[in-house]
């Protein structure tokens, strides 16, 4: 939930809705075919393709997909939007919104003693206008299950803290954010002079370049690599990646450090020359500064094999490569920056066989966990789950929504996709391995004759006007426990 929601009309025309529901649960079904001109409402509306290109060959064949966000739900989001600032350079965001309200915040669905609960804070990484969202939202409306939340917040920044304190990976640190700077050193001084903890590595890439990585931890366990190939002496002392940590998977992959500065560049040029690389502006070397662009994604999983089946299966012209290092196995791909069509965000998904020791919980509990949540509230164009509200923001370019929908109802992909007004039609999905996919292109209604508009105040996210104009009850939410005393 994003942006796009949070300016959304409550309501888009009532829509017949499509999709299999769990036998065992009661929530309504809207037959597929229904008369609704009854109700004065278009059941199928123009639709400009946003992302659309024409083409003759069948679209998944030439599908180009687009990063657009990262989004990773926060028990905290001010908090969280308050370190991404502080930290790595990150600012509010300054799109979106009605023109009205403030595009950075969004805060609905008060409760009898006035307490929000669904709350977003939203940033921006990148400048010049190359930007990629970096959303923190935390609903306390949708079904999260019995562990909140905010227990894994608390566990994951445990397990952070413990790693801190021990100068250890925990696996759990392969969920990152990864962003780029020309010199470290600017962010690693700041860093030491405020007391703020974190992991110092360094390793050498394929073309024989070293990089220095900063791994730092947010106050809700997000956390964040910050990477460089240059770094001061004496400021901090780096560890080399080991084997059990994965050395690769925290190296630059597609780009050389020169064309990582030109990047940085771009987004952060000054326009008095090339101040960026020496001189001073102001008393300020603009490059040693906390500025950063976002460079990879990593995401924990306990499959990669399920990774690589997931993308063969529903996005087959996507290049993906799996491969190993120390005790890891890697699935990798790069997606296009969508607000730069010419750079590439590098994408990981990460099975670390390494033994960590004994663990409360270890990524395959965490994902296991997730997926029992979208089990019990959510299925292929059904329900919601609160745990998709960490995904990553998918523009698509060449099929409409629709097409995607059959095949994943027919594979049994949770998903639940909403008309989202001006800012074009979303489907939001369960992903793969517990990190879901928020696709953001245009429906052609062939799945389904019309959608809904988007509720953060319902369990579902639709609204319940939709259904009170088919003189339906909205449907209640399933209670686990009373399936099991049943």
């Amino acid at each position: 939930m994003d942006h796009e929601e949070a300016t959304a009309p409550r309501m888009d025309e009532a829509s017949p809705l499509r999709g299999t529901k769990l036998s065992r649960r009661r929530l309504l079904v809207v037959p597929a075919v229904i008369a609704v001109a009854a109700l004065g409402v278009v059941t199928q509306k123009t639709t400009t393709r946003l992302y659309g290109q024409a083409t003759a060959a069948p679209c998944t064949d030439v599908e180009k997909l687009e990063i657009s966000k990262y989004t990773i739900t926060s028990s905290s989001p001010p908090a969280d939007a308050a370190f991404a600032q502080r930290v790595f350079g990150s600012v509010d965001q300054a799109y979106g919104g009605s023109g009205v309200d403030d595009p950075a915040r969004y805060e609905d669905c008060q409760d009898e003693n006035g307490v929000y609960k669904m709350r977003i804070r939203k940033q921006t990484i990148g400048g010049g206008g190359n930007t990629m969202d970096l959303h923190f939202p935390y609903s306390q409306v949708t079904p999260h299950g019995p562990l909140t939340v905010q227990y894994w917040d608390d566990y994951q920044k445990s397990l952070n803290d413990a790693s801190f304190a021990s100068n250890t990976f925990n696996p759990f640190m392969h969920y990152s954010l990864v962003m780029y700077t020309p010199d470290l050193s600017y962010i690693a001084k700041k860093l030491v002079s405020e007391a703020e903890p974190f992991l110092a590595r360094s390793g050498i890439a394929s073309d024989g370049q070293t990089y220095y990585t900063l791994v730092v931890g947010s106050p809700t366990g997000k956390v964040y690599e910050i990477t460089s190939p240059r770094l001061d002496d004496g400021i901090v002392e780096t560890t080399p990646w080991s084997a059990d940590e994965c050395v690769e998977c925290h190296l630059p992959r597609t780009y050389h450090a020169d064309q990582l500065d030109a990047w940085w560049a771009e987004n952060f040029w000054d326009p008095t020359g090339d101040a960026y690389i020496d001189d001073q502006v102001n008393g300020v070397t603009p490059r040693r500064r906390e500025e950063t662009v976002p460079v990879r994604v990593s995401i924990a999983v306990s499959s990669v094999d399920k990774v690589q089946q997931y993308f063969a299966r529903h996005f087959p012209n996507l290049d993906m490569e799996v491969w190993e290092s120390g005790s890891s196995r890697i699935a990798s791909a790069n997606l296009h920056l969508a607000a730069h069509d010419k750079w590439m965000i590098e994408l990981e998904w990460v099975e670390n066989n390494a033994d960590f020791g004994e663990m409360q919980h270890t990524v395959s509990d965490f994902v296991s966990y997730i997926d029992s949540v979208k089990q019990e509230y959510a299925g292929p164009n059904v329900g919601w789950s609160a745990w998709y509200d960490r995904h990553l923001g998918i523009a698509l370019t060449a099929c409409p929504l629709d097409e995607y929908m059959a095949a994943w109802d027919t594979a049994g992909v949770a998903f639940h996709a909403h008309a989202t007004g001006d800012l074009g039609d979303h489907a939001w999905t369960e992903g793969v391995e517990g990190y879901g996919f928020e696709f953001q292109g245009w429906f052609d209604y062939t799945y389904q004759s019309d959608y809904s508009g988007f509720d953060f105040c319902t369990w579902n996210t639709d609204p319940h006007d939709f259904y009170w104009l088919l003189g339906q009850d909205p449907p209640a939410k399933p209670n686990p426990a009373a399936e099991v005393s049943a």
